[in-house]
């Protein structure tokens, strides 16, 4: 028991990390979400226009960066 206690403290918490396993989280690749704007345009030739729960999207299938939808307008709920 004094052996291991002695690693610890000499080695710090990296052993104490491994003895519990705990580990560093997992690194996620981002991808980015639609941008909310007012108003919508095409910006290539690839864009369309789509309507998806009452609100008009612009989707592209060769620049993803293009998708856009427009602001929730809480108005239209009353």
């Amino acid at each position: 028991m004094a052996g291991i206690l002695s690693r610890i403290s000499a080695h710090g918490g990296q052993i104490l990390r491994g003895m519990l396993s705990v580990r560093s989280p997992a690194i996620v690749e981002s991808t980015a979400g639609f941008k909310v704007k007012a108003r919508l345009k095409l910006r290539c030739r690839s864009c369309y226009f789509i309507r998806v729960d009452g609100r008009l999207h612009v989707e592209c299938n060769e620049h993803p960066r293009h998708k856009t939808r427009e602001i929730f307008d809480v108005k239209t709920l009353w």
